[in-house]
């Protein structure tokens, strides 16, 4: 039997989707480094005390709104491999739209670009986000890689997370690579790595770009 939810846990989890949504909108506008918590409280109508009831710091904010980012990106993915693709189970091509739309959004919003800059770059947001890029990589390419160890897994979600890294540094700071070079390559080289057949890499890809081209969904207020 499903355990009740109560009033006082539905009150908390009100005010604790405030505090996200009042943070995102001040991130969205004036900048992660920008905003302050002092600001997020004022602007949230709450006490310090609340604020820090259910978050750390400033950057444990980020994380929450890293990982409903992500999530919504999976729930996208899946839609538009589903039943706009008509491929639900092509793991590879739903691997390859998230990364379309993640970039997609990078490229287009420069807030979302120093975000996503931010969350690469911190420690505590990679701690918790590596864990379940590796979960999803071994589940999108266990076909590919049967005999994979967990330290293979962990090796190449790192490397990928890394050169992930630098291009983001690359839109923030220089922005000279062209967005479908950038994302074509990206593509390219993790589904290479998870061995993926080289044959049908370079459909992936054409596909997932072509997919994505449309402003089909609302993450986070963005259109991607």
């Amino acid at each position: 039997m499903p355990k009740k939810i109560t009033k006082r846990a539905l009150a908390s989890e009100k005010i604790k989707n405030k505090i996200l949504t009042v943070a995102g909108e001040m991130f969205d506008r004036y900048g992660y480094r920008a905003t302050t918590t002092r600001q997020i409280i004022e602007k949230a109508g709450i006490t310090t005390g609340t604020l820090y009831h259910f978050f750390r710091d400033k950057e444990d904010i980020l994380l929450h709104r890293t990982k409903i980012v992500y999530d919504e990106a999976m729930k996208a993915a899946d839609i538009i491999a589903t039943e706009i693709a008509g491929e639900k189970d092509d793991s590879a091509l739903r691997y390859a739209i998230i990364y379309a739309l993640e970039m997609k959004a990078v490229e287009r919003y420069d807030r979302v670009a120093e975000h996503y800059m931010e969350s690469y770059s911190s420690p505590r947001i990679t701690e918790v986000m590596l864990p379940m890029n590796i979960e999803r990589n071994r589940a999108f390419f266990q076909k590919y890689n049967p005999d994979m160890t967990d330290e293979e897994c962990y090796i190449k979600t790192l490397a990928l997370r890394g050169m992930r890294l630098a291009f983001l540094a690359e839109r923030v700071y220089k922005r000279k690579v062209d967005y479908e070079a950038k994302c074509s390559f990206l593509i390219e080289t993790s589904l290479a790595i998870f061995n993926v057949p080289a044959n049908k890499i370079s459909s992936i890809v054409s596909k997932a770009l072509a997919l994505t081209k449309e402003d089909r969904f609302v993450v986070q207020k963005f259109k991607v």
